[in-house]
């Protein structure tokens, strides 16, 4: 059985801050950066931080370098796209992804890396997007 046939669906994106906000569950402050997830079907403006929304297992992994994130989809059983509002173009961007811890450890010791400011599971829990390698 090939590794990606036992991941489940695709997931809806979640979303990066770019205001400040509060969650509708249990209204605490979101600052921009925070990644949000939006209930499928209801008003934009309901909001779930990362504790509410079930999300605090997976780390932010930042774009930029294919080959991290081929990896990280490749070993990562939950996999959702980050998207942050640009101002510029009026349009979402991808900025990154949540995966799950082991797979960021398992990129760092098969490419022999180390990712910098790697989120610790304490600060997971609704902190603003940390810069990934």
């Amino acid at each position: 059985m090939p590794e990606n046939a036992k991941k489940s669906a695709k997931e809806p994106p979640v979303y990066s801050l770019i205001r400040l906000s509060r969650c509708y569950n249990c209204d605490a402050r979101l600052e921009p950066g925070s990644i949000v997830k939006f209930e499928p079907g209801k008003d934009e403006r309901e909001v779930r931080c990362r504790n509410c929304a079930k999300l605090t297992e997976l780390e932010f992994l930042k774009s930029g370098n294919a080959k991290i994130t081929q990896l990280a989809k490749k070993y990562s059983e939950r996999v959702i796209v980050v998207m942050q509002w640009s101002e510029l173009w009026k349009t979402y961007e991808r900025v990154g992804l949540l995966v799950e811890s082991v797979a960021i450890d398992r990129i760092e010791k098969e490419l022999k890396i180390q990712f910098e400011n790697r989120e610790s599971q304490e600060q997971a829990s609704g902190q603003k997007l940390k810069n990934k390698g």
